[in-house]
């Protein structure tokens, strides 16, 4: 282990929001924790993909009764100890099938163990005293950062005897995800900690809630709750005997009929079993059938349960009779679903990760990411178990690159299968094409000019049927995909900032002189997590580049875009940057479609305006974007009386 790099791990460095900590007063120094801790739960988003992608590798290694190993040294072991503590009296799992061990050995739970975290020896003897099973047995690394050698031995050992291995680590690049030894690698960046190096706080916020969204998610998939309700706890405390009792009355006529007496003795036929007692209840039937039948399901109430439930309250269950219509946003970003009843009522929203076909994704893994988003969408059922091909009346897609060559074409088929419906029940559309539903109620407007400034930009113009009930997309303008382009959106403005900082540092090790690093380099270096290395010292291509994933690295460049947002208007570098990425968006993106010799060209006056992305949510990109547009002609009421910032697009 080269401790001489040691500082420049994030979890060693300095935290200059704190450096005078021990000099305030009591009351300010709680709140300068507060706002720090309040770093922690955004630093899990970006990692959110990979944890579902961990979930859903657990899930059936679970169900077949594989164990579940956390392995960590001081907090990060206490933290995978506690986990694992918690699982068998919450979801009813087997004492030994999630596993805590910590360097050390239990003594190191309460009190520490100098040196036992530095053997690499110990963390593969610990793997191999416990007879791994490779083909059920799956190992979390924990290690705030990134380089603890016993949880690198015991990855090590894990992964070479094919066992599914995980790292959860607060580093970025780390020893860990180099090692070659790890499936999936989880690595939420808090900042540097409140006291400089004291990885329980942020890092042990952190890594707290990406082990609750391991263990709990995997809990969800394979049938531990019927929606978010526990019905395979054990009842071993007088707390969690009338909790079960509250779930049965719950979702349950004829058990919310029980007194607390018949409610007891039913569980005690059902040996405490909560889902069970469920069952018994409602389909009348025998103990040993209604285990059969639990049994035969995979442990899936759901699945089990295949009447529908008399009186549920609080529950909203699906019908399966195609009473819904589903709309899904797959975007470059996230893949958003919504579920609506024919009425239009929303009765369910799920999210997964991106996305969108240009990014290298193949048909397979889009199709599986849609469906991900629809099941997550219907919270009554566990989404694994739930019939989508007799769900929905229509579904609508808008998806990231469908307009590329054959895209469409070979993906319509998959869609279709996956939800038992026909192509013409099947609306598979350019994810922008959502958007202008916004419009249908401006009757007054016999054109929508969409533009969206996100992780890329695009612009597109719909024009009003004669019929005057829909919209069809006549022009498309930008929209060439991060790799060529894609002006106004935060890559772009990511890029550019970047590239700025690295020719400044560049020039620093050259020893040309210099002015110090202002502030646009300096909040750049912050937000790819190197603040506080010296100038020579950084290595910024490598920060950037030596990602595992191709979206990673799109995402981390495009992040920085709100750094160079927070400074526009203070900072003539950001504000010029900003500048140029709003002029091309404005005069040659939209502007083209705004040019009277363009396709399907309608004037401003009978025009709208849609805006969207996270770039233009920005006020003052918005603003400024909307002065570009109105200084190269339209001002009309019309035109600026847009955008319409569609409450429905944006929620979806």
């Amino acid at each position: 282990m080269d401790l001489g790099s040691l500082s420049q791990l994030q979890t060693e460095a300095v935290n200059p929001q704190t450096a005078q900590i021990d000099q305030i007063s009591t009351l300010e120094m709680c709140r300068l924790i507060n706002k720090e801790d309040h770093r922690v739960a955004p630093s899990v988003t970006p990692c959110i993909p990979e944890i579902a992608a961990a979930i859903e590798a657990l899930t059936p290694r679970v169900r077949s009764g594989g164990r579940v190993i956390y392995v960590g040294a001081g907090t990060s072991g206490r933290l995978g100890i506690l986990d694992a503590s918690e699982i068998p009296p919450t979801f009813a799992a087997p004492p030994s099938q999630f596993v805590g061990l910590i360097a050390g050995g239990d003594a190191a739970i309460r009190r520490a163990q100098e040196g036992a975290e530095d053997s690499l020896a110990a963390g593969e003897a610990d793997m191999e005293a416990l007879q791994l099973n490779p083909e059920l047995d799956s190992v979390i690394g924990i290690a705030a950062s990134g380089r603890t050698p016993y949880v690198l031995g015991c990855l090590a050992f894990a992964k070479k005897i094919g066992c599914l291995t995980i790292a959860v680590v607060c580093a970025s690049p780390s020893a860990t995800g180099t090692s070659g030894t790890v499936d999936f690698l989880i690595a939420p960046l808090p900042g540097p900690e409140v006291v400089t190096g004291s990885t329980r706080l942020k890092a042990g916020t952190a890594t707290k809630m990406v082990l609750n969204m391991l263990s709990t998610g995997t809990m969800i998939r394979t049938g531990k709750t019927y929606g978010n309700l526990m019905v395979d706890l054990v009842a071993s405390n007088l707390k969690l005997e009338q909790r079960s009792r509250n779930i049965l009355r719950r979702l349950s006529a004829r058990c919310d009929g029980m007194t607390d007496v018949e409610l007891d003795a039913l569980l005690t036929r059902c040996k405490g079993r909560v889902k069970l007692a469920l069952l018994v209840a409602e389909t009348g039937e025998p103990v040993e059938q209604c285990e059969e039948r639990l049994e035969s399901a995979g442990g899936v109430l759901a699945k089990a349960l295949d009447i529908s439930l008399a009186g549920v309250k609080d529950v909203q269950t699906p019908a399966t009779d195609r009473q819904y219509v589903l709309c899904i946003d797959g975007g470059g970003t996230k893949c958003a679903a919504v579920i609506a009843d024919l009425k239009g009522t929303v009765v369910g929203r799920g999210t997964t990760g991106p996305c969108n076909l240009t990014d290298g994704n193949g048909l397979e893994e889009v199709v599986q990411t849609l469906m991900t988003a629809a099941k997550d969408a219907l919270p009554a059922f566990p989404s694994s178990d739930c019939n989508l091909q007799s769900l929905f009346e229509s579904v609508w897609i808008g998806l990231a690159g469908i307009d590329r060559k054959n895209f469409r074409e070979s993906l319509l088929p998959r869609i279709c299968a996956c939800f038992g419906l026909t192509e013409k029940e099947i609306r598979l559309t350019n994810d922008v094409d959502l958007l202008v539903a916004a419009a249908s109620s401006h009757r007054d407007c016999s054109s929508a000019v969409v533009v969206i400034a996100g992780t890329g930009s695009v612009a597109m113009r719909y024009n009003r049927s004669d019929e005057g009930n829909e919209y069809s997309r006549v022009a498309r303008s930008g929209g060439w995909g991060h790799t060529l382009g894609d002006e106004g959106g935060g890559y772009a403005i990511g890029l550019e900032a970047i590239k700025y900082t690295l020719a400044v540092l560049e020039d620093t090790r050259l020893g040309i002189p210099i002015e110090p690093l202002g502030p646009l380099e300096q909040a750049v270096l912050k937000r790819l997590g190197c603040a506080t290395f010296g100038p020579k010292q950084i290595d910024l291509v490598s920060e950037i580049l030596v990602q595992q994933h191709k979206q990673t690295i799109k995402s981390r460049i495009a992040g920085v875009a709100e750094a160079v947002l927070g400074l526009n208007g203070q900072n003539d570098t950001a504000s010029a940057i900003v500048g140029r990425q709003i002029d091309h968006l404005a005069s040659r993106t939209v502007g083209r479609l705004l040019d009277p010799a363009c396709s399907g060209y309608v004037p401003t006056e009978n025009t709208g305006l849609i805006l969207s992305g996270s770039i233009l949510n920005n006020q003052s990109y918005q603003d400024q974007f909307l002065n570009v547009l109105e200084r190269r002609g339209p001002s009309s009421p019309m035109w600026r009386g847009y955008p319409m910032q569609a409450s429905w697009a944006q929620n979806i």
